[in-house]
């Protein structure tokens, strides 16, 4: 068994934390493909769901930033925590402002509920960063990214739709608490921190934070990578079901292709996670994330403008799309070697970007989609992805700057 962790790139003291996060993302966003529509049809206004998703987006994003900050302050594990009592909290008042039908309730409620994940996740990943060998971070990373989108993305959209044909959504919500318990109990109780409490302030990590990306610019252009990376995954869910329906294709066979799609995701982002450890994590970054990405967003135009109604030719597309993504994946390795002394610190910029993705991602489809159509969105996005690629040429971690220094 410690062959095998060791030959993956995870840490032997961190193991059960990737089977914990699994569950605990599936239950903590086991709502997230089906409660929009939910809540319109118990007479929530189009206008109050957007808003509702807009405020927990940019709940998201803030959670997002500080988590490296009070892990630096009050260790991982007890950040875990914290978003676990928030899941649990914010699950029960959601519970009851659903059964009051109270549209102010639910829209502060869920807003409240997004900063949940956020705690619990990326605590995670800054143990997995601060307690894994650098030869090894493009695979646990990797690890962490297949461990979070299996939970988000691939079981907890599939299950929770089972589930809402045999229960109400009140007892879906319930259930979704119960499974990110056990998750969470899991990875606290059965990972292993290597790490005190600091001697600082919450503050004077924040104002840290900020300051980093003033003293290294290579750290902003991470951020602002790491955004580009998930627009397309937040952005589609909201435009692709209007959009595909609008062309032909039907509510079923878009839950299929993006469920099949995550599923490809997951492979490719261990396979880029390996193949990053070997090459290097930025040549990964240039030559596969950004470039394949935007180029599925062309392919996925042809496909709906010029092969109306062709499935498997779509779903071929959306395959493309998954596996760009994924080699995205060794950010999470290359942005703390940028600032290797202060990892932590590197690492909230990283999850600003995560978090801003969440939000930016859905405002820029309520944007165009609205004023300009689908295709235009596509070509957006796939500009904006060729531009990640581009500007990944400047990520270079603080090792590549001295072998070139000393090159000259």
């Amino acid at each position: 068994m410690g062959n095998l962790v060791k030959k993956i790139g995870v840490s032997k003291d961190l193991v059960f934390g990737y089977v914990g996060l699994i569950l605990f993302m599936f239950g903590s966003t086991i709502e997230s493909s089906w409660f929009s529509s939910f809540l319109n049809n118990q007479g929530v206004t189009v206008s109050a769901v957007s808003l509702a998703f807009t405020f927990y987006g940019v709940i998201v994003a803030l959670f997002s930033w500080i988590t490296s900050f009070l892990v630096n302050r009050y260790t991982a594990k007890k950040v875990m925590l914290v978003g676990l009592c928030l899941l649990i909290i914010t699950t029960i008042l959601l519970v009851i402002s659903i059964a009051l039908k109270n549209t102010l309730m639910i829209t502060i409620i869920y807003a409240l509920r997004g900063s949940a994940y956020p705690l619990f996740a990326y605590s995670f990943l800054i143990l997995v960063t601060l307690q894994t060998e650098s030869s090894a971070l493009g695979r646990a990373t990797s690890w962490f990214w297949l461990a979070f989108n299996l939970g988000m993305t691939i079981i907890g959209p599939a299950l929770s739709v089972h589930l809402l044909k045999s229960i109400s959504a009140i007892y879906v919500l319930i259930v979704g608490c119960i499974v990110a318990i056990a998750g969470g109990l899991t990875a606290l109780l059965l990972s292993n921190e290597k790490r005190n409490e600091m001697d600082t302030t919450v503050l004077k990590e924040m104002k840290t934070g900020i300051y980093i990306m003033m003293e290294y610019p290579r750290l902003f252009i991470g951020m602002v990578v790491k955004t580009i990376n998930n627009i397309g995954q937040f952005g589609f869910t909201i435009m692709m079901p209007i959009f595909l329906i609008a062309n032909g294709y039907t509510l079923v066979e878009w839950s299929t292709i993006w469920s099949i799609s995550y599923i490809v995701n997951a492979f490719a982002g261990v396979f880029f996670g390996m193949l990053s450890d070997k090459i290097g994590w930025r040549k990964v970054l240039v030559y596969f994330s950004g470039t394949i990405t935007g180029l599925s967003c062309l392919l996925i135009y042809f496909v709906i403008n010029f092969t109306p109604k062709n499935y498997l030719l779509l779903l071929s597309a959306f395959m493309v799309f998954a596996i760009g993504i994924a080699a995205f994946g060794p950010l999470s390795a290359l942005i703390p070697e940028i600032v290797p002394d202060r990892k932590s610190t590197a690492i909230s910029v990283l999850n600003l970007g995560s978090g801003l993705s969440n939000f930016i991602g859905p405002f820029l489809v309520t944007i165009l989609f609205q004023n300009f159509g689908g295709d235009f969105v596509l070509f957006v996005f796939s500009c904006l992805y060729f531009l990640a690629s581009i500007l990944s040429l400047a990520l270079k971690t603080s090792r590549e700057l001295d072998v070139e220094a000393l090159s000259k």
